[in-house]
């Protein structure tokens, strides 16, 4: 104890707490560095691990498959009947008609669900013979893939795989087979429906396989696959790495995240770290960004992957593809229990590698941390005297926050309902400038108060990352880092940004931490398909058709602290009322 004492004597005696608290915004910038590099990290040997199936008795590829070549004429009927949907413009009515036939034909009960706000869906239902009837795998046929092509080979293989299940006794679960319109909005409404209203169900839903094959040819190059759901989501790995063992034993080639054909067998650190850039940035983009059907599963307990075939000059035959839904069927359809193995958070490196969640979850809890740190800068170094938190300015700071909540809530629903990208990006350049329109504006808000301000601005976007980081890493990773300019922004004290540099400066800063038009860039640079402002419209469907928080996040998460460190720059007083105000306290 008496050691102790000297040693809080001598901290005391050396000044070194006020010394340590005014290195707080530096010791925030390295530990935003610190987040970066462990992130780097994580692609490195030694640091990730290989896949493993965690649960036994999924066996994957374990039984010999018959969906072979006998198999191949069948495909090709349905293929040529499917083709004729095309030619001939039949309507969707007409199509879902002739498909039910088909599916009775071998034992399937069919029911078209009618949707009020998007296309109708049929699905049909292949009764186990030997369960109780509580439990489902569903076969998902979107029409139209995520492309916008008529999936012709995806529901020529779908009929085929189900008159090829009707014939085995081998199933305990239910068999479901979908055909939606679309991957999006339909495909979701009939999951929404499946748990609220329809009549004619199958049970409980353990797993869906989505099948995306728009080519009408025999072959294929390798195969795709899609994991991502939305709100972070993630399908349990055992289900994933059942979909990849199986693709790479038939001796196909798997790709992730987007990954091209000829960068397939790369397995070095940036590859990997290239694997796992495009992983977060597709998660955090999930339901916005093209989707593909595995999606609109999300929010129910279901395991969902999508399998997508693509090129059609290789040697891999369509009946090779289908021995892939084929096995991971009969993988699911041993379990006896819902997947609750393995991981359901994970970043994937490469086909055969991953990380859990233990092993980059405390990048995010940093970025986190990073914000609390200035906030507490703003706290304690201020000019003002003792760091009272309840006070007046606090009081007002609440308040003023308080309302942009309600206003922020309202302009993210105003933009449902009249979306206008615009007036949102013109909405938000004014809001910019403001700080330079307004320099020469003395006491627009006491001095005090800004500091409280950025107490404020900074401790908000700290809470919401912090409850983000385990629901949706990659959004709160990622809007952490975008949002990260803004901690330098400075505020309207004495000599403080009152000259035109710094304003400028704190333009440039507030304007790329702005969320909209950060939103803006970034998705403008990392993805094609986000070219121009289609973006927020992106955003707003997401938001609306499927129940996407990004877009909500976004407006109320991100954007009110924003609006808080914004409100802290337009505070200009001169040096004597500084004096005063520091003589009064």
């Amino acid at each position: 104890m008496g050691l102790l004492t000297n040693i809080h004597r001598k901290i005391i005696a050396m000044g070194l707490v006020p010394k340590l608290l005014k290195q707080l915004p530096n010791f925030g910038k390295v530990l935003l560095l610190v987040s970066f590099v462990m992130m780097a990290i994580i692609p490195l040997d030694g640091q990730y691990r290989r896949t493993y199936i965690s649960e036994n008795a999924l066996m994957p590829s374990q039984a010999y498959s018959y969906f072979r070549e006998s198999e191949w004429n069948v495909v090709r009927g349905y293929r040529t009947q499917i083709e004729e949907f095309v030619k001939n413009g039949t309507s969707m009515e007409d199509r879902n008609k002739l498909v039910a036939s088909w599916l009775q034909d071998f034992g399937v009960k069919t029911s078209v669900y009618h949707s009020e706000k998007h296309n109708d869906t049929l699905y049909g239902i292949l009764h186990t013979p030997r369960g109780d009837g509580t439990e489902a795998i569903v076969l998902s046929i979107p029409w139209y893939n995520g492309d916008g092509d008529f999936n012709v080979g995806g529901a020529a293989l779908g009929l085929g795989l189900f008159r090829y299940f009707s014939r085995w006794p081998v199933w305990s679960k239910n068999l479901m087979i979908v055909f939606s319109e679309d991957p999006r909005e339909s495909l979701r409404d009939w999951v929404n429906a499946y748990h609220t209203s329809m009549d004619l169900t199958g049970g409980s839903i353990e797993a869906a396989i989505t099948l995306d094959y728009a080519g009408n040819g025999d072959f294929l190059d390798y195969v795709e696959v899609y994991y991502d759901g939305l709100n972070g989501e993630l399908p349990n790995l055992d289900l994933l790495n059942v979909a990849i063992q199986v693709t790479q034993h038939e001796g196909m080639k798997v790709s992730l995240n987007g990954i091209e054909k000829d960068q397939i067998d790369e397995n070095d650190y940036f590859s990997r770290l290239r694997t796992m850039g495009l992983g977060i940035r597709d998660s955090t983009l999930a339901g916005i960004k093209k989707t593909h059907g595995n999606e609109a599963f999300s929010g129910w307990r279901i395991q969902a992957v999508t399998l997508k075939a693509c090129g059609n000059e290789g040697n891999i035959d369509i009946t090779t593809f289908g021995r892939v839904p084929e096995a991971i069927f009969r993988s699911v359809n041993n379990l006896l229990e819902k997947f609750h193995q393995s991981f359901f958070f994970y970043l994937i490196l490469a086909p055969k590698n991953f990380v859990s969640i233990s092993s980059y979850l405390p990048s995010a809890v940093i970025v986190s941390i990073v914000y609390a740190t200035f906030s507490l800068d703003a706290l304690v170094n201020t000019p003002f005297g003792s760091p009272i938190f309840y006070n007046t300015e606090s009081l007002l700071s609440l308040i003023i926050l308080s309302v942009i909540l309600i206003v922020s809530y309202l302009f993210s629903q105003a933009f449902v309902y009249f979306p206008n990208t615009e007036v949102l990006l013109g909405i938000n350049a004014i809001l910019i400038l403001i700080p330079y329109i307004l320099k020469q504006k003395s006491s627009l808000l006491n001095e005090a108060l800004t500091y409280r301000l950025r107490v404020f601005g900074y401790l908000y976007m700290s809470l919401v990352l912090t409850s983000l980081l385990v629901i949706n890493f990659a959004l709160a990773f990622v809007m952490g880092v975008l949002a990260a300019p803004m901690l330098l922004v400075q505020t309207q004290s004495s000599g403080v940004a009152r000259n035109t540099k710094s304003a400028i400066r704190n333009i440039i800063l507030l304007a790329i931490s702005n969320p909209y038009f950060s939103i803006l860039i970034i998705s403008n640079l990392t993805d094609t398909e986000m070219a121009g402002t289609v973006i927020f419209s992106k955003l707003v469907s997401a938001w609306s058709d499927l129940h996407c928080w990004t877009w909500f996040v976004v407006c109320i998460g991100w954007f009110p602290a924003w609006l808080l460190i914004l409100l802290s720059c337009l505070q200009c007083p001169s040096s004597s009322n500084v004096d005063e105000q520091k003589k009064t306290q």
